[in-house]
């Protein structure tokens, strides 16, 4: 995905939710990795800004599905060989990977229309979410405390899209709506990490929308006009390769505890390239609500981990 939660959440659940593997040492450069991924994905967004401004949404998300895929393949192929591309719930894997096409296609849509830090803040809502569909969904038990941090990031939502007033843009509900669907891809990662690989889940991951994309590009996509642009387009898959790198090794390294809370730093990133590339810079309201969100957010993982430690149900 475009953002933090399209790299780190799936990683995360893939690396971390493996019972019986133990995690490595190195938490300095686990955060070191994942301080340089977190980084790298607002860039990514930043040449996907530029390009979806100029060509069709089809032959940008190409871009980022067909590199992501392609990095990914040569990253983990060695290692694994053709068991990266084996698993044993191939209609999950691929309803997963409809999933986070259809997310990507609405985040990459909205963001001619959105400030990068204004996109990064409505996507830290996936967590909070997830948290709420994951009652009727999965069957899981959810306190009082962890629904009431649920209320406080969607009103941290309400703040940041601001409905009825003149600030309302149609891309934040457009980056709402790439957020609602990547909680249900993280729904489903949940499900398919106690028997999938993190490998083959991340390769996975990108499968659909590079198949699709690559059979609509030519009959809606041009090729770049000019160098920069061919930049870009190459830039999307590789940085967005790289940025995955980065959080994989990461959470090898380090715990999900430590890990996790680096990954709001992708709001510092976003709005960094969003005011020297785009001069964007979000409104108060929008820094007032990602408060709320990422609070919410932190709140309902230290509850969760709380919840999970031994001796607690």
């Amino acid at each position: 995905m475009l953002s933090r939660s399209a790299a780190f959440h799936a990683t995360l659940l893939a690396l971390q939710s493996r019972a019986g593997r133990p995690v490595r040492t190195g938490v300095v450069v686990g955060v070191l990795f994942m301080v340089v991924g977190v980084s790298l994905l607002p860039l990514m967004n930043t040449f996907a800004k530029t390009l979806a401004a100029e060509y069709p949404l089809w032959q940008v998300v190409c871009a980022r599905f067909s590199g992501h895929l392609l990095w990914m393949s040569l990253l983990f192929y060695p290692s694994r060989g053709m068991a990266l591309f084996k698993t044993g719930r191939i209609a999950l894997q691929l309803t997963r990977s409809v999933i986070f096409f259809v997310s990507n296609a609405l985040f990459i849509s909205a963001l001619p229309k959105v400030a990068l830090a204004t996109a990064s803040a409505v996507m830290f809502t996936t967590p909070i979410i997830v948290t709420a569909l994951s009652v009727p969904f999965l069957g899981e038990r959810v306190g009082v405390w962890r629904w009431a941090a649920v209320i406080c990031g969607f009103c941290g939502t309400v703040i940041v899209i601001q409905p009825g007033t003149d600030l309302f843009n149609i891309g934040a509900l457009l980056v709402l709506g790439s957020a609602v669907c990547f909680a249900f891809y993280q729904l489903t990662t949940r499900q398919l990490t106690y028997t999938e690989s993190a490998e083959t889940l991340i390769v996975y991951t990108a499968l659909v929308g590079a198949f699709a994309t690559a059979l609509l590009v030519p009959a809606v996509g041009r090729l770049p006009d000019t160098l920069w642009h061919w930049i870009c387009f190459a830039a999307v898959g590789l940085v967005g390769g790289l940025a995955q790198y980065c959080i994989v090794r990461a959470l090898e390294k380090a715990p999900a505890s430590v890990i996790s809370p680096i990954g709001y730093a992708e709001l510092i990133s976003a709005t960094f390239f969003g005011f020297v590339v785009f001069g964007d810079f979000p409104p108060a309201t929008t820094w007032y609500g990602a408060l709320l969100i990422i609070g919410s957010g932190m709140f309902i993982a230290f509850r969760e981990a709380r919840a999970k430690a031994p001796g607690r149900t």
